[in-house]
């Protein structure tokens, strides 16, 4: 689940897109999004940097307007707002939510990855790589948020190990499943479960425990670990 950054100060850069609640100013309510929330990019060409208001599609909402009229403060070092929601956002169509995804200079390199041991692995080879995980939560369509995840972010597993008799379709999951402290408990209890039902197998969850605060949970990818 996202945290919302709303209520934050946010400083942001030229060249960022964020999804912000745009402000009640006179221009924003002319263009008729005071108010709404909607992706904002900071502008790079211009003498000074502006704020252009972006539609679903990534084309612009009429055009760039001065920053506080889209309710950034700037000052003579830097931009930031109260009003952004989440930051880090593109226009991604293709995005599958809850992946990881590997970037290098800004630039994504792989294709997704479900469990986030992998897309560390990925990234440890490549030259600045780093990891960003897809939000599509409380975002307009086609966008998504790829959320930096430290590449030392802590992992921790949880286990399954699960009993099935095909027949019935009844399930049965160890009672003792909370207490499985490696794999070797969990497939060991998948394979007395799978004697007695017909059918089990065993799973390591990783839950990752990013150390920036800004995700500080997320599901990093099931593994099978035995089934039989």
């Amino acid at each position: 689940m996202s945290v919302s950054l709303l209520g934050r100060k946010t400083i942001v850069r030229p060249g960022d897109t964020v999804l912000m609640r745009i402000a009640h100013s006179e221009v924003a309510r002319d263009m008729r999004v005071a108010g709404k929330l909607m992706p904002v990019r900071i502008t790079t060409g211009s003498r000074a940097p502006m704020a252009q208001i972006l539609g679903d599609y990534a084309h612009p909402f009429g055009g760039a307007v001065h920053l506080g009229e889209a309710g950034f403060f700037s000052g003579t070092e830097e931009i930031h707002s109260d009003a952004i929601v989440a930051t880090h956002l593109a226009w991604a169509p293709t995005a599958a939510p809850g992946k990881f995804y590997v970037f290098t200079d800004g630039h994504r390199i792989a294709d997704p990855f479900a469990r986030f041991e992998d897309a560390r692995d990925e990234a440890r080879k490549v030259v600045r790589g780093e990891i960003r995980w897809a939000d599509r939560s409380h975002i307009p369509s086609f966008w998504v948020r790829f959320a930096p995840v430290s590449l030392d972010a802590k992992v921790s597993y949880s286990y399954e190990a699960q009993g099935r008799n095909g027949e019935s379709r009844a399930t049965l999951m160890s009672e003792k499943y909370k207490d499985f402290t490696s794999d070797e408990q969990a497939i060991d209890a998948a394979k007395q479960l799978a004697a007695a039902w017909g059918y089990g197998y065993a799973a390591r969850d990783a839950h990752v425990l990013d150390d920036t605060g800004a995700e500080p949970y997320l599901f990093g990818g099931r593994r099978m670990l035995w089934k039989g």
